[in-house]
């Protein structure tokens, strides 16, 4: 597996969720036999935006900026793996007493950004301090224990925009035309 202090760096902070992401996608990359993509044959679709994603997108390799990572925001603590260069996929869920478990840390994590900022820093090393913890507890389950692995629905990678532009004529600013097209400027409306 990854140098987990490697991939805290890239992350920010080491929180159960990250560390959950990280052995999700060490697990899919065992279970497709394949290494760590550095193209863009593996595609990874997140179905939750948090530091899960975070910790999927830095052991797998795959990234927003190459059109292999996607977001898929479903509320739920999965993701499925597609190696397009095998043909192999594969869901991966993490199971109901861990999620229960980590949304624990999420809403005291909630609570403490909603504090004032004179109350936040104490609240914040409890905070990290309990989810080290967590974390410590996590790496004592083997990858059954946490996750539940079925076939990954059907897929077919997305085209990446067209890069044909236009200047929007509200701001301004360059803008991809299929967007311009769609109203969807995000500057002006």
């Amino acid at each position: 597996m990854t140098d987990l202090q490697e991939a805290v760096s890239f992350h920010g902070h080491l929180c159960p969720m990250f560390y959950l992401g990280v052995r999700m996608g060490g697990l899919a990359l065992k279970k497709l036999d394949r290494a760590r993509e550095r193209g863009v044959k593996l595609h990874a679709v997140v179905e939750f935006a948090n530091c899960f994603g975070d910790g999927i997108q830095y052991v797998t390799g795959a990234t927003f900026g190459k059109n292999n990572l996607h977001l898929a925001d479903r509320g739920k603590f999965a993701a499925s793996f597609y190696d397009l260069s095998s043909g192999k996929n594969l869901r991966l869920r993490m199971k109901k007493d861990i999620v229960e478990k980590v949304l624990e840390y999420g809403r005291a994590g909630r609570d403490v950004k909603r504090l004032p900022p004179a109350e936040r820093e104490e609240e914040t090393r409890r905070l990290m301090a309990m989810g080290r913890e967590m974390v410590e507890r996590l790496k004592g389950l083997s990858d059954e224990e946490l996750f539940e692995v079925t076939d990954a629905p059907g897929f077919t990678p997305p085209e990446g925009p067209s890069l044909d532009y236009v200047v929007c004529p509200g701001c301004g600013e360059v803008t991809l035309k299929e967007y311009a097209e769609k109203g969807l400027c995000g500057s002006c409306g």
